[in-house]
């Protein structure tokens, strides 16, 4: 009888977990299907979108949502941008294409390592590159061939060696910007600073306009310490602009 208690008692508890994975199931599918885009008809795109689309219009049918989706966000993309912005973007569209195939593999690769770095390095070799863009043509060729040249561990001294360069460079014009009544006041702001602090601030100045910086940085010239940490906590992230030349 106990046995038969036991065998019972087992049989109902699978019957629950089964029940309960076909609802874990549903719910997970259901959330999935939440997710993606729904399937869209050609006849519903705009005029434009078609137009963009149309190497696409014959297996439009046949595409499933979320490629539908992404191509249709590209177009959306194109539409937007001005006559010589569609131009630059065909040009590099051609240069893509006119790669081999295993150099766009090699990219798609660097650029899959780049999206996985931290955030504050990203922000590093945006800048990096920004500065790499407005040096002469010879003087980018040179560069790129050596850097190609390298092995992977020269490759990290040469980037250390970048950013040291561009800090000191950017030390350099900072303080030739502070006039000189303020430069001791100044440094001895940034050194009662950490680290995280002085970098969201310099983010921080960046992202302002000058006549904005300086009348920023009188502002925090005059604050209690304890207020300037707690001013520069409060402040959220902003995107630097372009490193002045």
């Amino acid at each position: 009888m106990k046995r038969n208690v036991l065998v019972d008692t087992h049989r109902v508890r699978r019957r629950w977990l089964s029940a309960l994975l076909v609802l874990l199931l549903a719910a997970a599918s259901a959330a999935l299907l939440a997710q993606a885009p729904p399937p869209v008809v050609w006849d519903d795109l705009g005029k434009d979108e078609q137009r963009v689309l149309a190497p696409h219009a014959d297996s439009w049918e046949r595409l499933d949502a979320p490629t539908q989706d992404r191509l249709l966000r590209g177009a959306r993309r194109w539409l937007l941008l001005t006559p010589d912005e569609r131009a630059a973007a065909a040009d590099r569209f051609s240069q893509w294409q006119s790669l081999p195939a295993d150099r766009r593999e090699q990219i798609r690769q660097r650029y899959r390592a780049f999206r996985e770095l931290p955030p504050e390095q990203q922000r590093e070799l945006k800048r990096q590159f920004e500065r790499f863009r407005y040096l002469p043509p010879q003087q980018r060729e040179d560069l790129k061939r050596r850097f190609e040249g390298m092995s992977a561990e020269e490759r990290r001294g040469f980037l250390s060696g970048l950013r040291a360069t561009q800090q000191a460079e950017d030390a350099r014009r900072f303080w030739n910007r502070v006039p000189e009544q303020d430069r001791a006041a100044t440094r001895a702001m940034v050194e009662a600073l950490s680290p995280p602090e002085r970098q969201k601030l310099r983010r921080i100045m960046q992202s302002r306009m000058p006549d904005e910086r300086r009348r920023l940085h009188q502002e925090l010239l005059a604050m209690d310490p304890d207020l300037r940490r707690a001013w520069i906590a409060q402040q959220p992230e902003a995107p630097a602009r372009p490193a002045e030349r």
